[in-house]
């Protein structure tokens, strides 16, 4: 078992929705700040890692939600650095109302990438040592995705304020991207249920990304395919279910 953070947040209204309900990218966001606060209290924070000549990025994303939170709420963040192996961690969010009920699960991967080169680094037994996590030699396999059929496309522009201190398109961003496409009818119908994100290269300012995407109607469920594309080669890979409000 590795060292649980914890951390309190009040839900502010720009990271809601027209609905009052916090989005999924803004969910990510504060969760990775909890992640962040445990590292600098650890010793471990991001003037250390830039030290070292690298930065953590993410790989993956799943998520599941019970209920999303609502403007104004107290939240609780936990998480732990539950495992690693040689080139992957794998941390854990979980989002509890006031009265500790489990809203959302987020389990992740992350990696060190070198600063230089811009690719994947070991990871040093230095580094994750604080956080008492669980050394493992396997990989953890997740679930695939399924191939996009009959799907839609659209382009997109990358903004200034998209790219985050490692120098491409912050992770948060990508859901946006993908959700928005799906227009306001739908995204006003439908409330998240699970979400699967996938990052396999990342997309830098100045590129000319477009998203494909796919619905695909379950009875009152839909089930929702993505790809973030630059040059014909996929960059990120999204998978998502939605329950009809």
């Amino acid at each position: 078992m590795g060292l649980v953070y914890e951390m309190t947040h009040e839900v502010a209204y720009y990271e809601c929705d027209m609905n009052g309900q916090m989005t999924p990218s803004m969910l990510v966001a504060v969760a990775i700040k909890a992640s962040e606060q445990q590292s600098m209290k650890l010793g471990r924070g991001t003037a250390y890692i830039h030290g070292l000549g690298l930065n953590w990025i993410i790989t993956e994303y799943e998520i599941q939600v019970k209920q999303l939170p609502v403007v104004g709420q107290q939240l609780i963040f936990k998480t732990e650095a539950v495992a690693y192996n040689r080139f992957f961690c794998y941390r854990n969010f979980w989002v509890f109302n006031e009265i500790g009920e489990e809203l959302v699960l987020i389990q992740s991967i992350f990696a060190l990438m070198n600063q230089e080169t811009r690719k994947i680094s070991r990871v040093q037994e230095s580094i994750i040592a604080p956080y008492q996590s669980e050394a493992i030699k396997s990989i953890r396999r997740t679930a695939n995705f399924l191939p996009l059929d009959q799907y839609e496309e659209t382009d997109l522009t990358i903004q200034y304020y998209d790219i985050d201190e490692n120098h491409h398109v912050n992770n948060a961003v990508y859901f946006t991207w993908m959700f928005a496409p799906l227009g306001l009818e739908f995204l006003d119908s439908y409330e998240l249920v699970d979400s699967h994100i996938r990052f396999e290269k990342e997309v830098v300012y100045g590129e000319n990304p477009h998203v494909r995407f796919e619905k695909i109607n379950e009875c009152d469920k839909m089930l929702t395919k993505h790809e973030i594309i630059v040059n014909d080669q996929v960059c990120s890979r999204g998978q998502m279910l939605w329950h009809k409000k």
